[in-house]
């Protein structure tokens, strides 16, 4: 490191470097949850980094050796440089951390591009001796040339980079890799920059290989990620089966009790008929009552939801539970069916779950409702529950002496929703209400 005077010195001493780390750090967080006002956060936490920076430039850089100075100071810029990720983003640290050491290599990569033009003259990019002027027009070809280079790596890595579908395993083994080959990187470009004075060469070739880790780093992470996101789509192949042979099952429940409910009809016709057709007045109630299961076939206007909420109303007419629809299906369309089914399905069986532990009849009812209001469509469902509920998150916990209560299939809920561009969020007071919004494409509305 050059031994940079005054204010504006020290500033281009690391400034460029925190900002270049800010800037890589949110190519790859373009899926990660966003807090509320975000860009005032980001701003925050930017400013922040730049005034301890400042303190830990001037420490590091004080007395001692420069091997270890260089090392510590760029070690210490890359922790400050998480607190804006951390402050205007809602995520997992691990997640946080990828995405800054993700920035680091792409500022890193074009930091070497910058500085292996030295062949052309060895004090062209130093900031020891120069102008204002110079140092800011300095600056100015380490934003352009890092523009570069992030259009890059965003083009080759970034914009596939996703952490919705990596697994705990796969992101604990990915942080642990890209911690150990920053420290590596950080440590060696060090110990090069020490000696670059002694070979050209030498200097040229190392920077030529650091370049290469950093890019070997991002295509191994995005390697990773691919083969996680493939074992994920399996992992939802199983789950569809699952969900088809559950069905089935219900189905035949459905067609046993129909069945049941026909039996029971023709032996009351039978009765008539003894009778000479006089047929007393309760008796025609009674019939009516066995011929409203066919009632229960719901029409949206969108199949898959259609064959969903039937036979789930079937089930709950067979349990004693008031099933109400009111559902415009045909906003639906622009959804595949495996999203419908994550995202009604899921709702519906929560609400049945949570009305199934009740014990008075009058409790055990679901509102449904689903419409389209200012090109939103307007999901919620109301039901009655019992017990105390934790929330975590937004959203009520799954305990273990509860399984399959609120908490799992809610979390389904809110990714398939912000996988739209929505959200789902839950208020809780005498009743359990889920709300979901989702834009609706232009078509839609």
């Amino acid at each position: 490191m050059d031994n940079l005077r005054g204010p504006l010195g020290t500033l281009l001493g690391y400034g460029p470097f925190l900002l270049k780390i800010l800037a890589g750090g949110l190519l790859f967080s373009t899926h990660v949850r966003r807090k509320p006002n975000f860009l005032a956060r980001i701003s925050a936490g930017f400013l922040a980094e730049l005034l301890l920076g400042g303190l830990v430039f001037r420490l590091c850089y004080s007395n001692g050796s420069w091997l270890i100075q260089n090392t510590l100071c760029y070690l210490l810029l890359f922790l400050l440089s998480l607190i804006s990720l951390f402050a205007a983003f809602d995520e997992r640290p691990t997640t946080l951390i990828l995405c800054a050491v993700s920035g680091y290599m792409t500022e890193h990569i074009s930091a070497q591009l910058l500085q292996m033009t030295q062949w052309w003259d060895s004090r062209t990019w130093r900031l020891e001796g120069a102008s204002a002027k110079e140092a800011l027009c300095l600056f100015a070809v380490q934003l352009v040339l890092f523009a570069f280079v992030a259009a890059a790596v965003y083009l080759l890595f970034a914009r596939r980079t996703t952490y919705a579908v990596q697994s705990e395993a796969v992101e604990r083994r990915m942080f642990w890799l890209s911690v150990t080959t920053l420290l590596v990187v950080l440590v060696l470009s060090s110990v090069r920059d020490a000696y670059a004075q002694d070979s050209f060469a030498l200097m040229l070739v190392s920077r030529l290989l650091s370049i290469f880790c950093c890019v070997f780093l991002l295509y191994i992470r995005s390697g990773v990620l691919e083969k996680s996101q493939l074992e994920q789509e399996r992992a939802e192949l199983r789950r569809l089966y699952e969900f088809e042979r559950e069905r089935y099952e219900q189905s035949r429940e459905n067609i046993e009790l129909i069945n049941i409910k026909c039996h029971d009809l023709k032996h009351r016709i039978e009765g008539w008929e003894r009778r000479d057709g006089q047929v007393p007045p309760e008796e025609i109630q009674e019939i009516k009552r066995l011929v409203g299961i066919y009632d229960s076939a719901v029409k949206t206007g969108n199949d898959t939801l259609d064959t969903l909420l039937t036979e789930r109303s079937l089930y709950c007419e067979k349990q004693g539970i008031r099933l109400s629809c009111m559902v415009d299906g045909q906003k639906l369309s622009f959804m595949p069916v495996g999203d419908i089914c994550a995202l009604f399905g899921n709702a519906v069986e929560n609400a049945i779950e949570a009305v199934s532990r009740l014990e008075r009849p009058e409790e055990r009812c679901i509102s449904f409702q689903a419409r389209e209001s200012r090109g939103m469509l307007v999901v919620t469902i109301d039901n009655c529950f019992s017990g105390p509920l934790e929330f975590e998150d937004g959203l009520p916990k799954t305990t273990k002496a509860e399984t399959g209560w609120h908490g799992y299939g809610l979390k389904s809920i809110r990714r398939v929703a912000e996988k739209y561009g929505g959200q789902a969020t839950v208020l809780v007071d005498e009743m359990f209400h889920l709300t979901i919004l989702i834009p609706l494409p232009e078509r839609q509305v």
